[in-house]
């Protein structure tokens, strides 16, 4: 039997202090937002009771199917019950850069979370340290 329900895409996490730092590679689908969403559960319980940011850094085309896209809604909203305040976003070696902002943009405006893109991660983090 084939498995037609394989995780497309990746996510790495690190946390670095109440910066949370995700490295995410795309398309993704919604298999990828469900794994996501077990792995970073530990991180949100770790970081809960205090502010913290979200530092994302995305690779070739991080955009989600549309599936993809209504659980990342629903990932972020416990993410900011858990003390998430902004997120900070950096393209890198994006392919589509124009279409990845607009992409993100929508969903973070959405869910109403603060967010900022920057050109750099040393930027990124100044900028989330700043709100913390």
């Amino acid at each position: 039997m084939t498995d037609y329900h394989r995780i497309h895409g990746s996510i790495r996490i690190e946390l670095e202090g109440r910066i949370l730092i995700l490295h995410a590679e795309g398309p993704g689908n919604a298999e990828l937002v469900q794994q996501y969403q077990q792995d970073v559960k530990h991180y949100r319980d770790q970081l809960r009771g205090k502010p913290w940011g979200n530092l994302v850094v995305f690779y070739n085309e991080p955009l989600l199917t549309p599936e993809g896209k209504e659980l990342m809604y629903e990932s972020i909203r416990r993410s900011r019950e858990s003390g998430m305040v902004a997120v900070a976003m950096v393209l890198s070696q994006a392919n589509s850069p124009s279409i990845v902002r607009q992409f993100w943009e929508g969903i973070y405006t959405k869910v109403g979370m603060p967010h900022v893109f920057f050109d750099s991660q040393d930027e990124a983090r100044n900028w989330l340290e700043t709100l913390l």
